[in-house]
């Protein structure tokens, strides 16, 4: 195996389409890289770049010290020569070869090292006993793990997953995302994922770069980028789909390193901790949203049983949804303002939820969020 240290992948690409355009920018440790995004974003076009498979009217790639691509020089290295594996959606295997000869093509070596090579991959992947069955005879995961092997073959310096699981139901692609984890713990082979699957995103990415109409609105850890989206384009995306439009009344000393912000939003007032970087002042006007997996549901009766409740909102439950493990429960608390939240269904019980109930909302004061602007900026890895 050819040596994995952590180096940066550096992605520089731009092509004009007719209806599209594609302008990406980052860097980022080659470990677990996700390009996350709606369909249509220009992920996979994004992938499709890094292997070399796409053309390009500017570009600059590079893996640490490797350049793979640089059109100011006139440098590009084709595919085959980039030492990357590239599985497709459908993971492309040629169904008429049996699974030992899908994984031993496009090796380099020859004769018994090859042979040797391919029966340690089968047994690394957990195909033994599979080796003269065809693709058609393997169910998804085996799929998966055919064409990962075929990929390692040739040993490669990066591996490029676009959507490897999009056609398969959720239990399967619930499998198949367990695999990939094992898959990784035990090659360390550096992967760049491409998913719009929120679930993929969180778990298997130690770098994630949203991607939206051909640019990229951000880039961070899954922590950062889920908790605290730079804009209300990547909180579409990421699931945080309450936000609105409210002003800064005060802002007062928090921490050593926080101040908290007092905003009017609607007929209501909330609290947020603001670090001492934002640039923030009375009388702005800010676009908040709120994290609804931090609100707990009480009942108006009851003093909430919570330790630090920083925010207590009274509300009316409009609409209650049974989504299989939760409930999503609709509450008004404005004209301006509904929330959805989610429910765990014990607690849905103990509440004895129902349209029209009165009910108060506790959170605290991380479960608001400001927004920065909602315009494309070339995202840059954090503290780069």
């Amino acid at each position: 195996m050819a040596d994995f240290k952590d180096t940066t992948l550096s992605v520089e690409v731009r092509r004009a389409l007719p209806r599209f355009s594609l302008e990406v920018a980052f860097r980022a440790p080659a470990s677990r890289i996700t390009l996350f995004g709606a369909s249509g974003a220009g992920k996979s076009l994004t992938l499709q770049a890094i292997a070399g498979l796409f053309p390009l009217d500017r570009a600059r790639i590079s893996r640490g010290e490797t350049l793979w691509h640089e059109s100011a020089t006139g440098l590009f290295v084709p595919p085959q020569e980039r030492r990357i594996g590239y599985l497709p959606q459908n993971y492309a295997l040629f169904p008429h070869l049996t699974v030992a000869q899908n994984v031993a093509f496009g090796q380099q070596q020859r004769g018994n090292e090859a042979k040797q090579r391919v029966t340690e991959l089968i047994s690394l992947m957990r195909l033994d006993g599979l080796e003269r069955l065809r693709p058609g005879q393997l169910s998804g995961g085996q799929q998966q793990r055919v064409a990962l092997a075929r990929a390692l073959a040739r040993e490669p310096q990066l591996l490029l997953l676009d959507e490897p699981w999009s056609a398969l139901d959720a239990p399967v692609h619930a499998a198949l995302r367990e695999e990939l984890q094992r898959f990784y713990e035990q090659f360390q082979v550096p992967l760049v994922l491409v998913t719009h699957d929120p679930l993929d995103a969180q778990m298997l990415s130690d770098t994630v770069v949203v991607i939206h109409h051909g640019h990229v609105l951000q880039i961070g850890s899954p922590e950062d980028v889920f908790r605290s989206p730079r804009t209300p384009q990547v909180a579409e995306l990421v699931g945080m789909r309450e936000h609105w439009t409210g002003r800064i009344i005060s802002i007062e000393p928090f921490s050593a390193h926080q101040q908290l912000a007092h905003i009017q939003v609607a007929d209501l007032t909330l609290q947020a901790v603001v670090p001492l970087t934002r640039k923030v002042q009375p009388g702005q006007s800010i676009e908040i949203g709120l994290h609804t997996d931090e609100i707990i549901i009480c009942e108006t009766e009851t003093k909430p049983d919570i330790t630090r409740p920083d925010v207590l909102l009274p509300g009316r439950i409009i609409q209650d949804q049974a989504r299989g493990m939760v409930h999503i429960v609709t509450v008004y608390l404005t004209p301006e303002m509904q929330l959805e939240i989610p429910v765990p269904r014990w607690q849905h019980r103990t509440l004895h939820i129902a349209a029209g109930q009165a009910v108060t909302l506790a959170f605290p004061r991380e479960a608001v969020h400001l927004f920065e602007t909602d315009e494309p900026a070339i995202a840059r890895e954090e503290g780069a």
